[in-house]
């Protein structure tokens, strides 16, 4: 009767030998990925960008900001760090000279409106430095965990504009 379904099987093993817990090592603190650290510089990077200019609103307490392709006025909190060359390219991501506040109608989907926002730049910051973030298309740099935390605490200790 083995294949009964209405009783229940028996325990085997009722005079087992019990076994003592594993007494675990302590956990050393993990180190942060490098996934994590690129979130993080971002992170940091993103809110300067877009505090850069900013002005408090006396009536609702938010800081706002202009979107630098349309001169459209928002909240801090909705604009996003527009990038003139891609996020793609590794040693132009955190460059100030690379980065400026854009809604995300301007960000997205205008796709950064490229055009515009290159004119401005080479008018605000002029053409030695706009060539200067341009040639940082073609270096190519290893993001390891030493360059990331060294930019870290770069973007951290910079003073707020």
């Amino acid at each position: 009767m083995p294949y009964m379904l209405h009783k229940k099987p028996l325990k085997r093993g009722i005079g087992r030998i019990r076994r003592r817990k594993r007494v675990k090592a302590p956990k050393r603190p993990k180190e942060k990925s490098i996934s994590k650290l690129i979130k993080e510089c971002d992170k940091i990077f993103s809110i300067q960008v877009r505090m850069k200019g900013a002005w408090p609103d006396l009536s609702t307490g938010e800081w706002l900001n202009k979107d630098y392709t349309t001169d459209y006025i928002a909240p801090v909190k909705k604009l996003h760090c527009g990038h003139y060359l891609s996020r793609y390219y590794k040693a132009a991501r955190w460059d100030f000279d690379n980065c400026r506040p854009q809604s995300y109608m301007s960000n997205i989907h205008m796709r950064g409106d490229p055009i515009v926002f290159r004119a401005k730049l080479l008018e605000e910051i002029g053409e030695e430095r706009l060539k200067a973030v341009e040639t940082k298309r073609h270096q190519s740099i290893k993001l390891s965990r030493q360059f990331l935390e060294e930019k870290l605490r770069e973007l951290q200790s910079r003073p707020q504009e």
